[in-house]
C-alpha cells in the first residue's frame, strides 16, 4: 500500500485544484417546504439532465447533495437525456434551512413530497436513499406508494439495532459528535464509512496514490466550497436517524404496494450492520431484490461506483418500461 499523504502534502497536491468539479444544474432552487408543519423551510436541490426518466435521490447523515457527484455524473450527465435526476440537501445541512426543532425521518419525507409538488413532480418516480436517506425513503413508500415507481434502499435500516458490543457501538456514535480536528474527522470518517481494500486500491483516475488521498481531499474541498451543518443541524438529524422505526407491519405493506424494490448494501458496513438490511430483505416481501457487495463498507456508491450505478441504471430501466412504459 503507497503511503497516505499527511494533510500538508495533500494541500500542496496540485490535484487539489480539481479535486472536485461541481457540474451544472439544468435547474437550481430554494424552495419552501414545510407550510403548516412549523415552516417555512427552504430547502436547497439540484435537478441534473432533462431526460423523461424521473430520479429522486435522498442522501443521509450530514451529507450535502454534492455527496452524490459520482452519481449526478453518470445519471445525470452522461445519461442526461434519458433522466431527469433531483438532487437536494435535507433539512440541517447544506444550502437549505436548520430550523430549530426536532427533526424526524418522516417529517423530512413530508419536506421530499412537498418539493416534489413544487416543482410538479407528481407522477410515479424512481427513488434512491442511502442511510438516513433510506430511512425517509421507507416513510415516502409508506405514504405515499403511488408517487413510486421503484425504490432503492442503500446501506439503510427499519430501526437501528447494536450488533456489536455495548461499548464499541457506544464509541462509534459517540465519536459522530464529539469534537475532533480536521485529521481526527478524515480518519474516523474513512475508518467508519469504508472498507480496507477500497481505502488501500490506487486512486482510479491516477491524481492521488490511494482512494484514501482521495476521499481526503474531497472533504478538504467540502469544508472549503459547501456551507457546513451547525453542531444542532447535525444533532438533529442523528436524533432523526437515532429514531427512526419501520415495522415489519410497514415494511410489508412497502414490499406490497411498491413492485420495484431493491436493497443495497456492504458486507464490512459498520455504520449500518448488515443485519439491518437482512432484516429489510426478510420483511420487504417476496418481491424484493438485494445485492451484496462482500467487501463494502457503507458507502457502497462510492466504493464500487462503476458496478453501482450501473446496478441501479438496470433496476429503473426495468421498473420504468413496466410501470411507465417508457421505451
Amino acid at each position: 500500500m503507497a503511503k497516505m499523504l499527511s494533510i500538508p502534502e495533500l494541500l500542496a497536491h496540485p490535484g487539489m485544484q480539481e479535486v472536485v468539479v461541481p457540474f451544472t444544474a439544468s435547474k437550481t432552487g430554494l424552495s419552501e417546504v414545510a407550510i403548516g408543519r412549523g415552516g417555512p423551510v427552504k430547502i436547497n436541490y439540484e435537478i441534473h439532465g432533462t431526460g423523461p426518466i424521473k430520479l429522486v435521490f435522498i442522501m443521509g447523515l450530514r451529507a450535502p447533495l454534492i455527496a452524490w457527484l459520482r452519481q449526478i455524473n453518470f445519471f445525470g450527465h452522461e445519461h442526461g437525456d434519458r433522466y431527469s435526476m433531483l438532487v437536494f440537501d435535507n433539512r440541517g445541512v447544506g444550502s437549505s434551512d436548520k430550523p430549530l426543532s426536532r427533526y424526524t425521518t418522516s417529517e423530512m419525507a413530508l419536506d421530499l413530497k412537498d418539493l416534489m409538488d413544487n416543482i410538479g413532480w407528481t407522477e410515479p418516480v424512481h427513488m434512491v436513499g442511502v442511510s438516513m436517506g433510506g430511512m425517509i425513503l421507507q416513510e415516502f413508500a409508506y405514504r405515499f406508494p403511488d408517487r413510486l415507481a421503484s425504490i432503492v434502499l442503500q446501506s439503510t435500516a427499519a430501526t437501528i439495532k447494536a450488533e456489536v458490543p455495548f461499548f464499541e457501538n457506544l464509541k462509534r456514535r459517540a465519536g459522530l459528535i464529539k469534537p475532533k480536528t480536521l485529521e481526527e474527522r478524515l480518519q474516523a470518517a474513512r475508518e467508519n464509512l469504508f472498507g480496507p481494500k477500497f481505502l488501500e486500491a490506487p486512486d482510479e483516475k491516477g491524481v492521488f496514490p490511494t482512494n484514501a488521498d482521495r476521499f481526503n481531499a474531497e472533504e478538504i474541498w467540502k469544508t472549503e466550497n459547501v456551507v457546513q451543518p451547525p453542531f444542532f443541524g447535525f444533532l438533529s438529524q442523528l436524533v432523526a436517524a437515532g429514531w427512526h422505526s419501520c415495522s415489519p407491519e410497514r415494511l410489508k405493506h412497502i414490499g406490497d404496494h411498491v413492485k420495484y424494490v431493491l436493497v443495497v448494501y456492504g458486507g464490512e458496513d459498520k455504520m449500518i450492520e448488515p443485519p439491518h438490511s437482512e432484516h429489510l430483505i426478510k420483511c420487504l416481501g417476496p418481491r424484493v431484490r438485494s445485492h451484496l457487495f462482500p467487501d463494502a463498507g457503507h458507502v457502497v456508491s462510492t466504493e464500487y461506483m462503476h458496478e453501482y450505478n450501473a446496478l441501479v441504471k438496470d433496476f429503473i430501466e426495468e421498473a420504468a418500461a413496466s410501470v411507465n412504459n417508457v421505451q
